[in-house]
């Protein structure tokens, strides 16, 4: 019994394999092509971001094979006049339409076609169909009028949030250092979170929290958490899509020429209304920078190491120079409200 189960097993595994490699249809020898429905040509459509997650139905009558069988569609798309020799494919299905976003769409079409960032261009659209793999057939393609977008880099970005009631018109910012990164210190009154946003509304590119230090630019995502109220180190990088927010709990000065050498920083004091940091000090000659949390994490050397005032250079191994001993009033303004600068005044009573 053993040896006939064997036996008929072994010819049912063939059986199964022989019709899988068996595995053909005939189809018509006049097959009908599908016909798009939708959209129609002469359609437009301009992204903005504020609609990048509206949907354009792409809708299509089915081919007629003249066989029952899987038929699987796939939409295509080219600049107009090209014969869909660069055509880039949107996606597959087996159902008669097929959806896509605007903003989805808009980036296929930036990167993939390399059509002009916001400026309207002419494209093809069409479905083809295909059964396992083969006997491809194509509807007549229709022609769209598309503008795309591409928001350019701002100089700043805003900094609204639960704090400030979300209004980004009335939020501090934070500009720019390079084309696509940026940096800043915020005071924020309450426990909460902020994004960063583009431009002074929530009608633009805005940033949420992606998790992981990551940032998305899905406006549905939420604010950046943070713990506590306070002053925050703040870097973004739109084109990374990368953010860091580091608590400040304290400012201090450092050096030779301060009363803890090197071995501690002597607080300073910040001032809510101003945004700037001061002590008042006795100090003798030697050096003197700043250091943010008693620690060398963050810390800021002169652009000018003889200078009484002046800008900060972050990590800048170089101190200030004291030369006389008396008493002072050291103030250093991280605010960046004048200029792209931190700055600093070292005046004598």
């Amino acid at each position: 019994m053993k040896k006939i189960f064997t036996i008929l097993t072994a010819a049912a595994i063939m059986f199964a394999a022989g019709c899988k490699k068996d595995q053909k249809v005939t189809v018509s020898s006049n097959v009908g092509a599908p016909e798009l429905m939708s959209p129609s040509t002469g359609t437009t459509i301009a992204v903005t971001p504020a609609d990048s997650s509206q949907t354009i139905n792409i809708a299509w009558k089915k081919a007629n094979y003249g066989v029952d069988a899987v038929v699987t569609y796939f939409v295509q798309v080219d600049s107009a006049g090209r014969n869909f020799s660069k055509k880039i494919t949107l996606g597959n299905t087996t159902k008669d339409s097929l959806s896509i976003t605007y903003g989805a769409l808009n980036s296929k079409l930036l990167t993939s076609l390399n059509l002009p960032a916001n400026a309207a261009s002419t494209i093809e659209v069409r479905t083809g169909s295909a059964i396992y793999g083969k006997d491809s057939t194509f509807s007549k393609a229709v022609t769209l009028t598309f503008t795309t977008f591409k928001e350019l880099a701002p100089p700043i970005l805003y900094l609204p949030g639960s704090y400030e009631g979300y209004n980004p018109a009335a939020a501090p910012t934070i500009p720019d250092v390079t084309t696509f990164t940026f940096e800043g210190y915020a005071y924020f009154n309450a426990p909460g979170n902020f994004k960063f946003t583009s431009a002074p509304d929530y009608n633009h590119v805005n940033y949420g929290d992606g998790g992981n230090g990551k940032l998305t630019t899905d406006g549905a995502a939420n604010g950046i958490g943070y713990a506590s109220a306070g002053v925050y180190k703040l870097n973004a990088d739109i084109q990374a899509l990368t953010y860091s927010a580091t608590f400040i709990s304290t400012f201090g000065i450092i050096g030779t020429a301060t009363p803890h050498a090197w071995d501690a920083s002597t607080a300073m004091t910040y001032n809510v209304s101003t945004g700037v940091w001061s002590v008042k000090v006795a100090l003798v000659p030697g050096a003197l920078k700043f250091r943010a949390n008693d620690a060398w994490d963050i810390n800021y050397g002169p652009a000018d190491t003889n200078a009484l005032s002046g800008s900060l250079i972050f990590n800048d191994p170089g101190a200030i120079t004291i030369n006389d001993p008396g008493t002072y009033t050291i103030t250093l303004d991280m605010t960046q409200s004048t200029q792209k600068k931190y700055l600093y005044t070292i005046v004598k009573n």
